[in-house]
């Protein structure tokens, strides 16, 4: 039998296998190549029947390094308007005083604070109000792209802005929830450690038994948390606060990891070695990223990214200006699934000068 003659670099012609490769090596380039630095002064707000939104990152922004984020801010003058869609969404609120309405309870936020919309059946009716109109109240909120597909995440538009429509502001309705703070079980489905225990154990009952403890724990858990009453944590990276963390079980999603960190003037984090694909929004400040010995400038307002590669990234934050910085920090959750190493080590090569004077270093 003959075999078929293929043309190199004839695209139609390739094999699927030729292809697939070719598909990784474009993301690859992507990742080298795409912007890792986004400017919030380079993007605008628009205006859309949900709201006033300004997107850092999207499935339609092409030209940036990660792609597996949507990345938004929303500035809401009243009210939103009012949509439907699965959960998994994180929002970090900037400025300004709130509430949020979602499945018929109601949330009140500020500045600092973080609302988990969570990943249920049924997905999340909700809608954002501004609890004083003569002041700015504005949001950034991260949406895992990934994860948001193996949900079937889809958005319903239930009410459009009323500002679009010129209608009058309506008020949040529904019960409000007071205490943020939440004590959840931590019971634990036993696991098994060796083949030779499969013969004794039923998996599908022990999954059904899984299902059962995490309902559990998302009808106790929180849906808010309250950035003035968490506690400062000094580590080898740096002074933090931890939002969400693998460690962290009363929070009603569990996806993400989530830190606010705080620079001094003149200061700097540790440097860290990272797999890549993390979001840092710079809330108050200005200095640069070091990443593999490039310095990205930025100030308050823009996102900063950490790209992917088999090798992973090497990076600090350095604070150059004359107050403290603050920045936000997000990153996907897997660490029970790929592990904390990923592909390429989880490393804190140095410490932050705070950490090292702290250990007498």
């Amino acid at each position: 039998m003959e075999r078929e003659q293929v043309k190199d670099g004839e695209p139609d012609q390739l094999s699927g296998y030729e292809k697939m490769i070719r598909h990784y090596q474009t993301w690859s380039d992507q990742m080298k190549n795409g912007k890792l630095l986004i400017r919030g002064d380079e993007r605008e707000y628009q205006v859309s029947r949900q709201g006033y939104l300004k997107y850092y990152l999207n499935p339609l922004v092409t030209d940036t390094a990660i792609s597996s984020w949507a990345v938004f801010e929303q500035l809401i003058k009243r009210q939103s308007g009012r949509h439907k869609h699965q959960g998994g969404v994180i929002i970090y609120v900037l400025e300004g005083e709130g509430y949020t309405e979602t499945n018929g309870e109601v949330l009140e936020w500020q500045s600092g604070d973080l609302l988990l919309l969570p990943i249920q059946p049924g997905g999340c009716n909700h809608q954002h109000w501004n609890k004083d109109a003569s002041k700015g109240c504005r949001w950034v909120a991260f949406r895992d792209l990934m994860v948001a597909r193996y949900i079937a995440n889809a958005i319903d538009q239930v009410s459009e802005m009323p500002d679009m429509r010129g209608a009058a502001a309506s008020g949040p309705e529904g019960h409000r929830r007071g205490e943020w703070r939440a004590t959840v079980g931590v019971e634990q489905v036993p696991l098994v450690s060796n083949p030779d225990e499969l013969a004794n154990v039923n998996l599908m009952d022990r999954l059904i038994k899984l299902r059962d403890l995490q309902r559990q724990r998302l009808a106790q858990a929180t849906f808010l948390i309250r950035g003035a009453e968490l506690p400062w944590e000094l580590n080898a990276h740096g002074r933090m606060q931890w939002y969400l963390h693998p460690c962290i079980a009363y929070t009603a999603v569990q996806t993400n990891l989530f830190y606010r960190q705080e620079i001094a003037p003149g200061s700097r984090s540790g440097v860290q070695r990272h797999a890549g694909d993390v979001i840092f929004y710079m809330l108050e400040g200005e200095g640069y990223t070091e990443l593999d010995g490039v310095r990205h400038v930025w100030k308050a307002g823009d996102v900063m990214t950490l790209p992917i590669f088999p090798t992973g990234v090497v990076y600090r934050h350095v604070n150059t200006g004359a107050v403290p910085v603050r920045l936000i920090c997000m990153e996907r959750n897997l660490v029970h699934t790929t592990g904390v190493d990923r592909q390429s080590g989880f490393e804190q090569l140095q410490p932050c000068p705070e950490y090292r004077e702290a250990q007498g270093g």
